[in-house]
């Protein structure tokens, strides 16, 4: 429908790509970032350095990105809980490694996860995006964040 997706463009190109306040992000997700910013993670709704991305995780900085596009699509929360994943894998060693979640999805997540994963991303990091894209569709993410950031990051 081109009335619709000329609609949709518009609203995204009204939508503010500059930087955005932390609040933005739901009230639930705000004392994860709190635990973050503790254990020296910065979250910034920001546009990543890594063009067309939604959100991005840099190690080294230990720097969170959302996208601001990220809200008017819908997926802010996703985003933040899945780049809040990659934080908490980087710990205790600086390296990310995978957490060790029981990753449980419906046969059709699943398929459509390993979609992005060999459409998206090297194979050496499936464990990392498993993890990853099965945590941030979970309704109790952020208290399971909360506590593996508790029991990895010093």
């Amino acid at each position: 429908n081109p009335i619709l997706s000329g609609a949709f463009q518009v609203m995204i190109a009204s939508s503010s790509l500059s930087p955005q306040p932390l609040r933005r992000l739901p009230a639930d997700l705000q004392p994860l970032i709190e635990a973050l910013n503790t254990k020296g993670f910065n979250v910034l709704i920001a546009l990543p350095p890594t063009r067309g991305s939604y959100g991005l995780f840099q190690s080294e900085s230990k720097t969170l990105w959302i996208s601001p596009i990220t809200f008017p699509l819908g997926i802010a929360r996703q985003t933040f809980l899945h780049e809040a994943v990659h934080a908490i894998q980087r710990c205790p060693s600086g390296r990310l490694t995978p957490v060790g979640w029981q990753v449980s999805l419906p046969p059709v997540v699943e398929r459509e996860i390993s979609a992005i994963l060999l459409k998206n991303y090297h194979h050496k990091n499936r464990a990392l995006e498993q993890e990853a894209f099965f945590l941030q569709g979970q309704e109790n993410a952020p208290s399971i964040l909360i506590n593996a950031l508790n029991q990895r990051c010093n």
